[in-house]
C-alpha cells in the first residue's frame, strides 16, 4: 500500500488518548521478578528491568508508552502488564475506539515524528504532550481510519528471523561472580573527533555516543583509526556496544581494547554486564569519561582460581536463541 497524506487530519493526543503518568521506583526498591519495568530508554521495547510487584500496581496492557524524559519521544506498544517509571507517560486509546498492535505501531511511528521538538533540556511533559498534535488518515466522517492503519501495517513486507538454537540449556547464576577492575582486562582511550568537512561518505564505521545502530553514526571515507574486536562506551549514559570491525570514533566515545584474547561472544557478554550495571549511573550532566571508565569494576563469572570464566561466557551466549545469527 502507498501512503497518501493529502487528506490526513490533525488530532490532539488528549482527544485520542487518556494520558497517565508513570510512577517512581528506585533501584533500591526493585526486586527481580516477572514484570516489565518500562524506563526512558530507546531500545528493548522500553523494558529496562524485570521486577516483582503487586499486580494491582501495574499498568494494564494494550497501550502506548512515550518517554517524556531520557530518550525523549521514544514510543512503544505494551502488550503485557507493566510498571512505567515516572519518566514515561502511558497512553490509552479512548473507549470509543479499539487499539490493537497494528494500529498502535502505525500511531507510534507518527508520534515519534514529534521527537525533534523535544530533548533532555526541553522535556515532553504531560501538559505539552496533551496539547501535541499528530496527523492521521481519516474516514469520510472525519474519524481516524483505523482500518486503513491496520491494513497498512499488515501490508509491510518482512521475514521472520529463524534460529536453530531453540532455548538456552545453561543456567545463569551470579552467586560465584567476582568483581574485577575493568583496567585489569582492557586498555581505555578516547575516540578522535572529525569535523564533517574532513570526510565524505565512505565505508568506515564512524561510532558516536548513540544508543542506536550499534553506536554507528554514519560511514565515512577516513581510514579506520581503531581496531575492531573491542567494546565502546558513550560518555553520556555509558551505553556499551561490541565493535567487530575496524572503525573511527568521535571524542564522545571511550574505546575498551582487550588485553586478552576476546571472542565476539565474550565481548557481547561483557557489553551486557556494562549496560546493566552502568547505564543508570551516568547522564548528560555526569558523563563517563576515560578516567571514570578506568575506575569501573564489573562483576563476571569466575573460575575456582578467581579469574574470569571466559569459557562460560562464550558458551552462555552461544546457547541463547538466535545466537547462531551473530555474524
Amino acid at each position: 500500500m502507498k501512503i497518501n497524506t493529502e487528506n490526513w487530519h490533525e488530532f490532539k493526543l488528549c482527544d485520542l488518548f487518556e494520558l497517565k503518568k508513570g510512577k517512581r521506583l528506585t533501584k533500591e526498591d526493585m526486586e527481580d521478578g516477572p514484570y516489565n519495568f518500562i524506563g526512558a530508554i530507546d531500545s528493548n521495547n522500553g523494558v529496562r528491568e524485570k521486577i516483582n510487584c503487586p499486580q494491582s500496581k501495574l499498568f494494564l496492557p494494550n497501550c502506548i508508552t512515550v518517554n517524556y524524559n531520557g530518550s525523549v519521544g521514544e514510543s512503544f506498544y505494551q502488550s503485557e502488564p507493566f510498571w512505567a517509571s515516572d519518566d514515561v507517560n502511558v497512553l490509552y486509546l479512548k473507549s470509543k475506539w479499539i487499539l490493537n498492535k497494528f494500529t498502535a505501531l502505525f500511531m507510534i511511528t507518527i508520534i515519534k515524528h514529534n521527537k525533534y521538538r523535544f530533548d533532555y533540556g526541553r522535556k515532553w511533559t504531560m501538559e505539552k504532550m496533551k496539547e501535541s498534535t499528530i496527523y492521521l488518515p481519516v474516514t469520510s466522517k472525519g474519524e481516524p481510519d483505523w482500518t486503513y492503519m491496520e491494513n497498512y501495517i499488515k501490508s509491510l513486507h518482512y521475514k521472520h528471523i529463524t534460529t536453530n538454537v531453540i532455548t538456552s540449556n545453561i543456567e545463569l547464576k551470579t552467586n560465584n561472580w567476582l568483581e574485577y577492575p575493568i583496567t585489569d582486562y582492557f586498555m581505555v582511550k578516547a575516540g578522535k573527533y572529525h569535523n564533517s568537512d574532513e570526510y565524505e561518505k565512505g565505508s568506515t564505521p564512524y561510532v558516536s555516543a548513540s544508543n542506536l545502530n550499534n553506536g554507528i553514526k554514519e560511514f565515512i571515507s577516513i581510514q579506520p583509526e581503531f581496531k575492531g574486536n573491542c567494546i565502546i562506551t558513550g560518555k553520556v549514559g555509558c551505553t556499551a556496544f561490541y565493535q567487530p570491525d575496524d572503525f573511527c570514533a568521535t571524542s564522545d566515545v571511550n574505546i575498551l581494547t582487550p588485553k586478552f584474547k576476546m571472542s565476539k561472544y565474550i565481548g557481547l557478554f561483557i557489553t551486557c554486564v556494562i549496560n546493566k550495571n552502568e547505564n543508570y549511573r551516568w547522564t548528560y550532566g555526569r558523563q563517563c569519561r576515560v578516567n571514570d571508565t578506568e575506575k569501573i569494576k564489573i562483576k563476571l563469572p569466575s573460575t575456582p582460581n578467581g579469574i574470569p570464566d571466559w569459557d562460560f561466557m562464550e558458551k552462555y551466549i552461544k546457547s541463547l536463541p538466535f545466537s547462531d545469527r551473530i555474524i
